[in-house]
């Protein structure tokens, strides 16, 4: 089979050949909608920029490390974002999950021997940047995603818009108290969602319980609705930060115990897994973009070692509310 070429996907996208390679390296002079023409036709011919010259021209490996330190849920479509973007310009990623506390600072050390990664990204949203020091000794490009960065690129989520619109929409604009149901690890932290969730509470003036789950799945949801029910005073609203596995289970719970949702009921989840859009009700969360993180980390690492003395980036995603019929 022919290999494809560079001309062959700007025919397929009806563009020219210098237009195909800016909207394939990631540079200036395209609009967006070309720039994702391009790369969908790219994917579609299964191109690949020759690697060997590549390499030799730029005096690279062409081959990109990704370090993985986060639930299923977040890492698989970033990785699948990082990866298309990765592709289109010519890299390979080598994946690997971020080992415990205590072997990382070997992990990092091995990297920095063998010399092989052109560059890192970085997916650890509960992290900080202390155990990524020596790649920061060592000037490996990295980029950070999940979370911001005192050294490297970074490109986080920001949420806060949209949970105060959920928690507008849950409370009534304030007029009744919503429950939260939190991870243990969550409650024990210090997360900023939790905070503003006691600050909205704080204005309702009135007791809004915290409700602690081993995990998000839905048997911790059944049990949270348990506990949600023996409450003195009847609770209207519940937004489950833990997860949307967990309000699958409270919705279930609630069909069992004959509790309207959203009438007697308002509950909302977080993070908008596939699934939820398919429970009965539909239900209300909060989607996370983790695969257009993926792609920003990677755009992020190829723009600096194209200008490896540029100023510090970083950069931000908003979350979304999604609204459906169980709030």
């Amino acid at each position: 089979m022919a290999r494809v070429r560079l001309r062959d996907v700007a025919s397929r996208a009806g563009v020219t050949v210098g237009a195909a390679s800016l909207a394939l390296n990631g540079k200036p002079g395209v609009s967006t909608e070309t720039r994702e023409r391009v790369r969908d036709a790219a994917r579609e011919m299964g191109y690949a920029p020759h690697q060997g010259a590549r390499s030799l021209s730029k005096g690279r490996t062409g081959l990109w490390g990704a370090l993985l330190d986060a639930d299923a849920d977040a890492w698989r479509p970033w990785l699948a974002g990082a990866m298309a973007h990765a592709s289109a310009c010519g890299a390979r990623l080598m994946v690997q999950r971020m080992p415990a506390q205590e072997r990382r600072l070997d992990m990092f050390r091995q990297i920095l021997a063998e010399a092989r990664l052109d560059g890192l990204l970085v997916l650890d949203p509960d992290g900080d940047d202390t155990p990524l020091k020596p790649l920061w000794d060592a000037k490996i490009p990295t980029v950070v995603a999940g979370r911001r960065s005192r050294w490297f690129d970074c490109v986080e989520i920001h949420d806060r818009l949209a949970l105060e619109q959920l928690l507008g929409r849950l409370s009534l604009d304030g007029k009744r108290p919503v429950a939260l149901v939190a991870t243990r690890q969550q409650a024990q932290r210090e997360d900023p969602r939790i905070q503003l969730w006691q600050d909205h509470c704080a204005e309702i003036h009135a007791e809004s319980p915290l409700i602690a789950v081993p995990d998000d799945s839905p048997d911790a949801g059944i049990w949270a609705a348990g506990q949600l029910a023996k409450t003195p005073n009847p609770i209207r609203a519940a937004l489950c930060l833990s997860g949307d596995r967990t309000a699958w289970g409270m919705l279930r719970e609630a069909r069992l115990r004959q509790i309207s949702v959203p009438g007697d009921l308002a509950i909302a989840g977080w993070g908008d897994l596939e699934a939820s859009s398919w429970v009965d009700p539909e239900l209300t969360t909060l989607h996370l973009p983790w695969e257009d993180l993926g792609t920003r980390t990677a755009w992020l690492l190829q723009n600096r070692l194209a200008a490896p003395n540029a100023a510090k980036a970083h950069r931000t995603l908003d979350a979304r509310l999604v609204s459906r019929r169980s709030a």
